[in-house]
């Protein structure tokens, strides 16, 4: 299984309602995002099959883009949520039988199951992901822990 691990793109500071879930994108938020989308829908690429995304403002405006650049459904997911673990994004991922899937989610719990599926439990951390990056990793589906292999990252260059 191919699975695309995916951080929003750069959100504001603080929403207008004083909530984290409210956080919208910023306008390089959103250029992220819309790069992200451009980057799975190349037709040189493994395209995600299915596209989950924690029900958080700023990662459904991530998976928008994806979405509608893929004609994709809206699929919202409370488990991929940033009040939510590692173990819940495992069990996302370990739970939807699709060759090629795409989360996003919220960071340090998205980093962190990168490494996880990467290394193991026990794993250092390997990868700090910024807003907007995306990382595929080739996993074992039925045994996902420590059996990742890195097979790109792509982020686009904000500078």
């Amino acid at each position: 299984m191919i699975v695309y691990l995916i951080r929003h793109g750069q959100a504001e500071n603080q929403s207008d309602s004083g909530r984290d879930a409210d956080r919208n994108l910023t306008d390089l938020g959103h250029r992220q995002a819309q790069a992200i989308a451009m980057f799975l829908a190349d037709p040189d690429s493994e395209s995600p099959v299915r596209v989950l995304a924690s029900p958080y403002s700023r990662t459904q405006q991530t998976a928008s883009a994806i979405w509608n650049a893929m004609d994709h459904p809206k699929q919202s997911e409370e488990r991929l949520a940033a009040h939510k673990s590692v173990p819940d994004i495992l069990e996302v991922i370990t739970d939807t039988p699709v060759p090629v899937l795409a989360v996003i989610s919220h960071n340090p719990i998205i980093s962190r199951t990168a490494d996880v599926l990467s290394a193991g439990p026990a794993a250092p951390n390997l990868y700090s992901m910024q807003p907007g990056q995306l990382i595929a990793l080739k996993i074992d589906q039925s045994n996902p822990l420590g059996s990742a292999q890195l097979i790109t990252q792509f982020r686009l260059n904000d500078s």
